[in-house]
């Protein structure tokens, strides 16, 4: 999975960052994520996790599920016609 996150941290660099951990020399973090397999994806947005995601897939399949799951703390902008009515 690391080519393909990578893949991901490149093309999508201006909407989201992504942070690895190495569990063998981080076991003090490994713990605190509670990261029991690899790989483990955690979704943090302003300090919390938002969403675990665990196990290997299609990078489609991973872009979707972060996509999703940041549409779940993030607020759209308004649109124009949203701010024409106010």
């Amino acid at each position: 999975m690391k080519p393909v996150v990578s893949e991901i941290a490149l093309e999508y660099r201006d909407v989201f960052a992504i942070a690895k951990l190495d569990v063998n020399e981080n076991p003090q973090k490994t713990s605190e994520f509670h990261i029991r397999g690899t790989p483990t994806y955690k979704l943090i947005y302003e300090g919390r996790i938002i969403r675990t995601i665990n196990g290997a897939m299609p990078k489609a399949r991973l872009v979707e599920r972060i996509l999703i799951s940041l549409l779940t703390v993030i607020e759209p902008p308004l649109t124009d016609e949203q701010t024409d009515s106010e």
